[in-house]
């Protein structure tokens, strides 16, 4: 433990090591991010309710999703794909986590929806094409590293046809304000959300502030085992992100601070894009 211990303390070089996808694969862990999922009351995987309806609406009279075939990237157990829809879309999701797509289709189901939902790893599998819109909503963009950026967007250009709109949403410079550097440690660390046994999780944050990257680190010690999760978080301007956007092929269409289009202060947290592909 000493040796864990000591590795832990030391800031890692950045994008050194990559668990994304270890808190949906990872049994327990995807149990635990698919109850936060879907608690209204805490906003560590997706949004209340209400602001999600609001991003829906908003975004349906910008987009018209009636007719339109649109692709829900990261879609989790489909709270956004059974609202699109609703407003009469032709949605596929796809989601890395088994667990969140079988709540997904048993939700489409209980809603009578006929939504086609996929279990593949959008940075790595094969993913369909002919969308007329593509989303990836709740700062999944900006959990990639700038390889994988680049890769997904080539992806996602692929995905649409000529005149395809994307759909997403990042972290923005207000944002990378508050991230403080620290270290703290707990039994049960956020209220047991890392393991159904008795644990001691520790988290250290660390800022990159050359590349405004955050990396929140977390060593979580139970009885028998240990193990560390990676969560790196990209932040943007809207220079930045309109940048990556255009060397990708998309044309900026709209950027607010968030998806139910609120004006663009000077350093918004939030950062919500509407683009097409060229």
């Amino acid at each position: 433990m000493f040796t864990e211990l000591s590795d832990f303390s030391r800031r890692p070089p950045l994008y050194s090591r990559i668990t994304a996808t270890e808190l949906w694969t990872r049994p327990a862990l995807a149990r635990r991010m698919l109850e936060f999922h879907l608690d209204p009351n805490t906003h560590l995987s997706s949004r209340p309710e209400q602001q999600i309806d609001a991003i829906v609406h908003w975004l349906d009279q910008r987009l018209a999703f009636k007719g339109k075939r649109l692709c829900d990237l990261g879609c989790g157990p489909g709270l956004y794909a059974n609202r699109f829809a609703g407003l009469g879309a032709a949605v596929t999701g796809i989601d890395v986590s088994a667990g969140s797509l079988e709540y997904a289709r048993r939700l489409a189901g209980q809603s009578g929806h006929d939504i086609r939902y996929v279990l593949a790893d959008y940075c790595e599998d094969a993913l369909p094409a002919g969308f007329d819109i593509v989303t990836l909503i709740y700062y999944d963009y900006a959990a990639l590293t700038s390889e994988q950026r680049s890769r997904v967007l080539e992806r996602l250009h692929s995905m649409l046809e000529p005149g395809g709109k994307l759909v997403l949403d990042v972290p923005g410079a207000g944002a990378f304000a508050g991230v403080q550097e620290g270290i703290s440690m707990e039994a049960g660390l956020m209220g047991g959300f890392w393991s159904d046994e008795d644990y001691l999780g520790l988290e250290r944050v660390w800022r990159y502030e050359e590349h405004m990257v955050s990396l929140s680190r977390y060593l979580i010690v139970e009885p028998d085992a240990a193990f560390e999760i990676y969560n790196w978080m990209q932040y943007f301007t809207a220079a930045s992100l309109a940048a990556e956007l255009h060397t990708a092929g998309f044309q900026v269409e709209q950027i607010s601070d968030s998806l139910a289009g609120a004006a663009l202060p000077g350093d918004p947290e939030t950062l919500a894009v509407i683009a097409t592909r060229s």
